[in-house]
């Protein structure tokens, strides 16, 4: 019973980033890679915005519970994406210089999705036992998408800006029927807002860095190589939000929580990843050894990711945050290089070194104390 509610949960939880990943398969099956890198392009802008926006709010306050009290998680949340909105005004200057036209068709639907998240936070449908409807309404904004990719073979950004708008209104209706109808009041502390800050930095830089990975490639590159980049990365992508929802059950269970649900989870998505991506790989024709590096790359890239959430869970977040600045520093060092020399190979070999520095910081700190049980 329980592994038939789990598996159900996590197919409801991956259906909006599934839906979205079966429209661009849809789009590799007629051998577009130009419309692949556009879809990229606009769902890694949406998928960026609303992850940096939201804060890990399921993950997040099921560990700051124990030290801070609900009305303090939930200040440090409302302050915490205030500050995100005077974030993306900050960068709006940029974004007009850059892309008139998009900004300026982005700006009134996005402002609108924002006010409409604003208040409301994934924990509160965890606790009710709800954790993959608040996944499925927080990536809600894929299918739209998705089924615009289907109806039209492209998007623009009217459909992005409507997608992401009407898909944060039915968030808002989802949260306020079925959330929590307490609100504590307003309890401020420094320390949970540097707690949250802390997390999100630990468990979110990261994706933020993946999202952002994402939506370059769909931006400054063409061809079926970075097509194929984008489509595995959409794909694993997708496969991340699953290992998010299995995180929440293992962080919900009593005891110490382990990574064997995770990495289960992870292992059997590999699988299915590697065929996937070997038949785009021969679709888009992209020869051999490219593929192969590719599944190298995203193999390679999950075992960093579960090495860092291991130092997570052994609370050495000093570690998880040296780990992630490495990955980021050379990640966007070989995403420079590559973006100059129109040569995304670069971005791949930068990001495999960062990996397995991560990879070695984990099997060196697992040498000097052998005794202590890793997750």
């Amino acid at each position: 019973m329980r592994f038939t509610r789990n598996f159900a949960g996590m197919v409801l939880a991956a259906l909006p980033p599934a839906s979205l990943f079966a429209a661009q398969s849809y789009l590799v099956a007629l051998g577009q890679p130009d419309a692949v890198l556009g879809v990229a392009r606009y769902a890694g802008l949406i998928a960026l915005v609303f992850f940096l926006f939201d804060g890990q709010s399921g993950l997040a306050p099921a560990l700051m519970r124990l030290p801070h009290r609900e009305g303090a998680i939930r200040s440090a949340y409302l302050v915490y994406r205030l500050a995100m909105i005077g974030l993306f005004l900050a960068l709006l200057p940029l974004a007009w210089v850059l892309a008139e036209r998009e900004t300026a068709t982005l700006l009134p639907f996005g402002a609108a999705a924002l006010l409409l998240r604003l208040p409301f936070l994934d924990a509160d449908l965890d606790r009710a036992e709800l954790q993959p409807l608040g996944m499925g309404l927080q990536n809600l904004w894929m299918v739209p998408l998705a089924a615009c990719i289907l109806a039209f073979g492209s998007i623009d950004a009217l459909a992005a800006g409507h997608c992401a708008l009407w898909s944060s209104l039915v968030l808002a209706l989802g949260h306020w029927r079925l959330g929590r109808r307490e609100r504590p009041r307003f309890q401020f502390t420094s320390s949970a807002l540097a707690d949250l800050g802390g997390i999100v930095a630990a468990q979110g830089l990261g994706q933020i860095y993946g999202r952002f990975i994402l939506f370059v490639l769909g931006t400054a590159f063409a061809g079926a190589l970075a097509s194929l980049l984008v489509y595995a990365k959409q794909f694993f992508n997708a496969a991340g939000l699953v290992t998010a929802y299995l995180r929440r059950l293992e962080l919900r269970r009593s005891g110490a929580p382990t990574m064997r649900l995770s990495l289960s989870g992870q292992g059997v998505v590999l699988v299915a990843g590697s065929v996937l991506i070997a038949f785009a790989a021969w679709r888009l024709g992209v020869p051999a050894w490219a593929l192969l590096a590719v599944l190298a790359w995203q193999v390679l890239e999950k075992l960093s990711a579960n090495a860092v959430y291991s130092f997570q869970l052994m609370n050495r977040h000093d570690l998880a945050f040296a780990g992630l600045l490495t990955v980021i520093a050379l990640g966007l060092a070989g995403l420079g290089l590559a973006v100059t020399k129109d040569a995304v190979m670069i971005l791949l070999a930068g990001e495999a070194l960062a990996f397995c520095a991560v990879l070695a910081l984990w099997l060196g700190r697992h040498r000097l104390r052998p005794r202590e049980a890793l997750p």
